[in-house]
């Protein structure tokens, strides 16, 4: 299984969100945004290992909230063609199995 991720920026002002876990992350560049995301999703599945199987399960189903998956889901099919939006924007996975 694949971690959908979405990150979206410029210079100086980065967010980037694990649409399957709903952890979000701020930064100042893309890499700085993607290796905390990458680090937030590792300590997550990490702590979810030590939960019960019932909490495992419930933690394992959050979800982003609905607009922003849906804001992925029209950037992709936008495939970025708004010449006057100076933001950048990078959609990728990460394995499940991080942790």
């Amino acid at each position: 299984m694949q971690l959908r991720c979405y990150a979206e920026g410029q210079s100086g002002d980065w967010q980037a969100i694990c649409l399957d876990l709903d952890i979000a992350v701020q930064g100042e560049t893309f890499d700085q945004v993607n290796s905390e995301l990458r680090e937030a999703i590792t300590l997550f599945l990490e702590e979810v290992k030590e939960c019960s199987q019932a909490d495992q399960k419930r933690l394992l189903r959050r979800r982003a909230p609905l607009r922003m998956r849906l804001k992925y889901a029209w950037l992709l099919l936008k495939n970025n063609s708004d010449d006057n939006d100076k933001s950048e924007r990078h959609e990728f996975s990460y394995p499940a199995a991080l942790a």
